[in-house]
């Protein structure tokens, strides 16, 4: 018993005509009695009962049709899963994503893949840019956004995202109220800094007062980007702060431009180089569009 045989069987037991159904499928009526035939001699039933002026179902006959079509939906279902899973349209996309990453703002990129991918499931993990590094070459993400620069035989690095840094400040500091400011400005403040010295947010940071001729004079180190805001907010210190992708408001802080071009904070995409999934592909493509769009300064 094969699909082809279902099919034909099915054909003449919807029609209840031989001549209708062979032209139905598109097959010669003597192919479709033969292999009706042979199908309820597998079996060992009758299926049909045929006269000279009509065909009509056997009980077996009615019972094997219901399963029958169940079995060739199912087989069109399996097909068509097959066909999306190949197209990149279905399946699952594991994301691990940096503290900065996910703060700037990712639901845009979530409801992007959604709306262009609406079967894939994406699931989401927040994890230290050293950890999310180490969990993509291992295989238990597929792809991730992180803030750092790294050589790597196993993976593949991208910027995908540029993003002007902003200087915070309390509301109660002097140059609170001003439209922009110039880095060389906040020299002999304390800063409060996020990640430790090794991650790439902290390197980035220090990198571009480096540049600006000072070295942050580090009060605190803090992990997390909202204890920074309360820090900050409280006036333990001045810190820098990506832009953000969507609308957001830190009671107690400024966020002001700053003068310096070169201020900037990079979003790299990080992938194994031997990835081949279709379903991480479009992923991946979907990561490019939505920080092509997302920002334009």
């Amino acid at each position: 018993m094969d699909l082809r045989q279902l099919r034909y069987f099915v054909a003449v037991a919807e029609e209840l005509h031989f001549t209708r159904a062979a032209n139905r499928i598109r097959v010669a009526q003597p192919t479709l009695s033969q292999q009706v035939q042979l199908l309820e001699r597998e079996l060992g039933v009758t299926l049909l009962k045929r006269t000279k002026r009509r065909v009509e179902l056997t009980h077996p006959g009615r019972i094997f049709l219901r399963e029958a079509q169940r079995l060739l939906s199912g087989a069109a279902d399996a097909m068509h899963a097959v066909q999306s899973a190949q197209a990149g349209k279905l399946g699952r996309v594991i994301l691990v994503c940096g503290p900065t990453p996910a703060y700037i703002g990712m639901l845009g990129l979530l409801q992007l893949h959604r709306r262009l991918f609406p079967q894939v499931e994406v699931r989401l993990i927040e994890s230290p840019a050293r950890d999310a590094i180490v969990t993509v070459e291992q295989g238990k993400a597929d792809v991730g956004l992180i803030v750092q620069h790294f050589e790597s035989q196993v993976l593949t690095c991208a910027t995908v995202l540029e993003l002007p840094l902003l200087a915070a400040l309390p509301t109660t500091h002097a140059l609170a109220s001003v439209d922009r400011l110039s880095l060389k400005q906040l020299a002999k403040e304390p800063f409060v800094l996020f990640g430790q010295r090794r991650s790439g947010f902290y390197g980035r940071v220090s990198a571009v007062c480096n540049s600006c001729g000072f070295t942050p004079q580090v009060f605190d180190e803090v992990e997390d980007l909202h204890t920074l805001i309360y820090l900050v907010g409280a006036g333990y210190g001045v810190s820098l702060m990506p832009a953000t992708l969507e609308p957001t408001t830190h009671p107690g802080v400024v966020l002001v431009p700053l003068k310096e071009k070169s201020a900037t904070l990079e979003i790299s995409m990080i992938s194994r180089a031997d990835q081949a999934s279709p379903v991480v592909l479009g992923f991946l493509d979907t990561v490019r569009t939505w920080c092509r769009e997302a920002w334009r300064p």
